[in-house]
């Protein structure tokens, strides 16, 4: 459908422009990386680490839906993909592990154990509100998950090197690499073509309005992480000991 083609090569070139958090030097925490010390960069990457085990939670709820509104396709490739963060072609040990454990081993602080901090919290409500919704939104809303990963992990990969100034260990190494090169591409990618088989042109407006939706609630997210990493000693009870 060209329609939809068209459609997502603008909503892709204008990605980066629309979210502040996908550009890595307006990102928050690009703009306040030099003033702040490693351990409030560390509770960045805390928090940063409950997002990857949140969204298989709303891969699942995607999933759900399309099987609801027999869209088999789509379906289909959720399940692939849950499967692939779940731990199929990482010896069963999930991609969310991977990194936090990565995170673990490289920075000496626990990620594992840690709660959401308000704003974490609030990103997580809101993304459970977005995909609750049904159509072509949590469509939208499912495809801008896998089109803004590769800017924001290539930004999280910044604040990690930048923290460490060495050599990333060889868990982050694979994550990272498997990410960006394979895993997200991939997704993205398979995901985009399976949605192209059910929309009409009718529905690309409520797909946009999705879309968008996510880009807004990650901007806020990122927004106040760096607010919290400025306020982080007033706020270390959010982290579990």
């Amino acid at each position: 459908m060209q329609e939809f083609n068209t459609l997502i090569s603008r909503l892709n070139q204008s990605m980066v422009q629309a979210c502040n958090a996908l550009d890595e030097q307006r990102n928050p925490i690009a703009q306040i990386m030099r003033e702040v010390n490693a351990k409030q960069l560390a509770y960045v990457l805390q928090q940063y680490a409950i997002f990857p085990k949140a969204l298989v939670d709303l891969m699942v709820l995607t999933e759900q839906k399309a099987q609801q509104n027999g869209w088999s396709r789509i379906a289909e490739e959720l399940q692939d993909n849950i499967a692939e963060e779940m731990g199929r072609g990482t010896e069963g040990v999930s991609h969310y592990r991977l990194l936090a454990e990565g995170l673990e081993d490289a920075l000496g602080v626990p990620v594992v154990a840690i709660a959401p901090s308000p704003a974490t919290t609030q990103l997580l409500a809101h993304l459970n509100s977005i995909f609750r919704r049904g159509g072509a939104y949590i469509l939208g809303a499912a495809y801008a998950i896998e089109a803004s990963s590769i800017p924001e992990l290539l930004m999280v990969q910044k604040i990690i090197r930048y923290l460490l100034q060495k050599e990333m260990p060889p868990t982050l190494d694979h994550f990272f690499t498997m990410h960006l090169n394979e895993w997200e591409p991939e997704h993205e990618a398979d995901l985009r073509n399976a949605i192209a088989h059910y929309l009409q042109p009718e529905d690309l407006p409520e797909f946009e309005a999705g879309f968008y939706m996510v880009l807004e609630v990650m901007d806020i997210w990122w927004k106040g992480l760096a607010i919290e990493a400025m306020l982080y000693p007033a706020l270390e009870g959010a982290i579990a000991a």
